[in-house]
């Protein structure tokens, strides 16, 4: 007893000591890292991800390995990193025949005997730039808005991919409304009921034209609500993130201002970095004909005085009493607005940022006539970020483009004269409703077209290089044509936007407009880029 106590005590070092056990040897482990883990395959084609292993604990011998999850129709090429290696290439092959893929979480996992581990990738199927992308919704979706025929007139895409189609449902006599998509096509169910908003003004008939989202994710719809003792007014909504009214604008979240004694329609809208929307369309003036029409309001809906008039900017361009419409408006970087329009031609103006005309652009702020027809208008317009304007419609029935400088003159560099005119259908009517400036530099335009000698549309899309020539590797020699609706069913092409996603990474053109089938719905097809 006394022993063990002095052992366990430790008063005498050599009487009681165990020996100390041997070191236990590290487990035999394996790691796997990608150089990148984002793999989009184009169909027919491959695609190599570097792999990279660190063997541990002693840990010898070959490394196989494979890829699970891949999405349908991919393979990837049998890999073993031979033993001492610590590098190899895995390739992932997509057929011709193999479908859009969404992205998809794929693992990519080392075993040598025992040991194992796994690294994530996303792989992603894509088509050829102008390829109807198919893994959303088929490439093409259509959702009614309400009970009966609805017309989509705008799009935007949300900082988080998501979709919002926003036009008229025809409720009672007419409602705003407004569909959510996530970012893949489907119904927001977070979104509003279900996914879709309805407004009504007071029993008015009401039209959205054009939206716009806030940096804070609110949504500004602008457009026309009927008021009575007014007749057609401006009107404006502004929405939180789930599509209830945002009660901090304006009455209850809506707005509506009678520009002059008659008819008044917003067509364009734009949110400015400090909160003020500015929203552009025509009041119809007894003296001078349909104008074109602006009003700046403060973030609150409120009508910003120190704006034109009151709040208020008015042109008249045209003589005789023509129409001035605007249908567009862009924001350059020093805070004037681009507003483009007209009526039988392109019409621009532009404004210094408290709503007086700037005469620094074309003759006194104005320009008109750009293509010397008497049957168009400018229906979209876009800054580069070096100070060029593009802007889109039709004349003639041609989808037309210019591109000026940013005083106003047509840039000789790009097209003829600074102007391009394609006729999608020889001999039918083109029009363009839509432009965007790629990362690359080239331009997208979109609208519709009738083909043939039919009256019933298609979606259409064009792409153009930075010189104004269609750009052979987009669709067929730069042009892409799309039925929604089955049969001859009519579609008409709207709008349309950029939807970049990191997931692939890629960004996507979607479209939106409307398509006939029992009755008229909301339509957005999607392509790659």
């Amino acid at each position: 007893m006394t022993t063990l106590f002095l052992a366990a005590c430790g008063s005498d070092p050599d009487v009681g000591h165990l020996p100390d056990a041997p070191p236990a040897e590290a487990a035999e482990r394996l790691t796997v890292t990608l150089a990148g883990d984002k793999a989009p395959i184009l169909q027919g084609a491959s695609v190599a991800l570097t792999v990279t292993i660190a063997r541990q604990g002693g840990l010898t011998g070959p490394v196989e390995i494979t890829a699970v999850g891949l999405p349908a129709g991919v393979t990837a090429d049998p890999l073993t990193i031979a033993d001492g290696a610590t590098t190899g290439t895995l390739a992932l092959r997509a057929p011709a025949s193999a479908p859009h893929s969404l992205p998809t979480s794929v693992t990519v996992r080392g075993t040598a005997g025992a040991a194992s581990a796994d690294a994530p990738a996303t792989v992603t199927v894509y088509g050829a730039p102008g390829a109807l992308d198919t893994s959303f919704g088929g490439g093409k979706v259509m959702l009614p808005g309400g009970a009966s025929d609805d017309y989509a007139y705008a799009a935007a895409v949300q900082a988080d991919g998501k979709i919002v189609i926003a036009g008229r449902a025809a409720e009672q006599r007419g409602d705003f409304a407004l569909i959510r998509l996530d970012r893949d096509g489907n119904l927001d169910t977070s979104f509003g009921t279900g996914g879709r908003v309805l407004t009504d003004f007071a029993g008015a008939s009401e039209t959205i034209y054009a939206i716009a989202i806030q940096p804070d994710g609110k949504i500004v719809a602008a457009g026309v609500s009927t008021v009575t003792g007014s007749g057609n007014d401006f009107a404006l909504a502004r929405y939180r993130p789930d599509g209830s009214l945002d009660t901090s604008f304006g009455t209850g979240g809506k707005v509506t201002t009678a520009i002059g004694p008659d008819s008044d329609t917003a067509y364009a809208v734009l949110v400015q970095p400090d909160g003020t929307i500015v929203a552009g369309g025509d009041s119809s003036r007894a003296t001078t004909g349909v104008d074109f029409a602006l009003a700046r309001y403060t973030a609150a809906g409120v009508l910003d005085p120190s704006f034109g008039t009151g709040g208020i900017a008015l042109t008249s361009i045209a003589q005789f009493g023509a129409r001035d419409s605007i249908y567009a408006l862009a924001r350059q970087a020093d805070g004037k607005l681009v507003a483009a329009g007209g009526e039988g031609d392109f019409t621009l103006v532009r404004y210094h940022a408290d709503g007086s005309l700037d005469a620094g652009f074309g003759t006194g702020g104005k320009l008109a006539h750009l293509f010397g027809s008497t049957i168009g208008a400018a229906r979209a317009v876009t800054i580069a970020p070096t100070g060029e304007i593009y802007v889109a419609g039709h004349a003639h029935h041609a989808v037309s483009v210019a591109r000026l400088t940013a005083a106003g003159v047509l840039d000789g560099s790009f097209g003829t004269g600074g102007k391009v005119q394609t006729m999608l259908s020889a001999t039918n009517w083109n029009e363009a409703q839509a432009i965007a400036l790629d990362a690359g530099g080239k331009l997208v335009v979109a609208g519709w077209v009738y083909e043939g000698a039919s009256s019933a549309g298609n979606f259409a899309v064009v792409r153009y290089d930075s010189a104004g020539a269609l750009d052979p590797a987009f669709g067929e020699a730069g042009v892409v044509i799309t039925p929604v609706a089955p049969g001859t069913k009519p579609d008409q092409g709207m709008a349309m936007v950029l939807q970049p996603d990191e997931r692939v990474p890629a960004t996507r053109i979607v479209t939106a407009g409307f398509a006939s089938n029992t009755n008229s719905d909301f339509a957005v097809t999607r392509y790659w880029r």
